[in-house]
């Protein structure tokens, strides 16, 4: 999958591919389907704790930073619709309103832009409280992928709008990427829907919309094209969509 990855890194990637197809294609009822995807983060923890000593002594990140949370985050329809859920789940019906009311600011904010516009607002995640994620144990895989060994320079970068600063710690960086890609490319293989999306924008969308889950279980695209990663018109139909390339056959 990637050229630049280790044996080991690629076997990683294999496995966890493999796991989530099999699992998907198994499935009977529609509904728990998403079930598996979410059962299957936990390879990240795992990934993450059979990496290097070294590379996990010089992770900087800590609650309270919040720093990466306002960059915009592209993602998979099954990971909003996980988040959706745990909001739905566990938010107070004001806190649930709060969450629709600032999503809603960051898709009009982001309407229309391209990412390079969009990333310049550095608009806070809407889900960010007092410095720390409010649905860390649902949180992307992008955000869950990101480790860094220098506060300072993300901090640095954000203020910048460039990343002038090295901060990724690539012995994680490789194996947290061979998960995610893993996740999401087994759930195009079983035929799921494969679009990048904008996550504020989509969060909204599923919070204000019971159709997009019922969407993605039909297997058809969930949310609309305001919720794309990229401004519509920056992108063709074709562009920023994974494709079933037989990976885990």
């Amino acid at each position: 999958m990637c050229a630049v990855w280790s044996t080991e890194e690629e076997a990683l990637f294999e496995k966890t591919g493999s796991w989530v197809l099999q699992r998907l294609q198994k499935v009977r009822n529609p509904a728990d389907s998403l079930a598996v995807l979410r059962t299957v983060r936990n390879r990240f923890d795992r990934a993450y704790d059979s990496a290097p000593a070294a590379a996990r002594a010089v992770v900087a990140c800590r609650a309270g930073c919040g720093t990466c949370c306002h960059v915009p985050v592209g993602v998979q329809a099954h990971e909003v619709l996980i988040a959706a859920e745990h909001i739905q789940t566990h938010f107070s019906p004001a806190d649930l309103e709060g969450v629709i009311t600032r999503t809603a600011a960051h898709r009009k904010a982001f309407a229309g832009r391209s990412l390079e516009k969009r990333a310049a607002l550095k608009i806070p995640c809407a889900l960010l409280r007092d410095g720390s994620c409010s649905i860390y144990g649902a949180r992307p895989e992008a955000c869950r992928a990101h480790h860094s060994r220098n506060l300072a320079g993300c901090k640095s970068n954000l203020e910048s709008g460039f990343d002038t600063v090295d901060v990724l710690i690539p012995e994680i960086r490789a194996r947290m990427f061979a998960v995610m890609l893993a996740i999401d490319q087994g759930a195009v293989e079983a035929g799921f829907d494969g679009r990048a999306y904008d996550f504020g924008s989509a969060l909204h969308e599923a919070l204000t919309d019971s159709l997009c889950a019922v969407r993605w279980m039909q297997r058809q695209p969930a949310f609309p094209k305001s919720c794309w990663e990229e401004g519509p018109d920056e992108l063709d139909d074709e562009a920023g969509v994974l494709q079933p390339e037989g990976y885990f056959q």
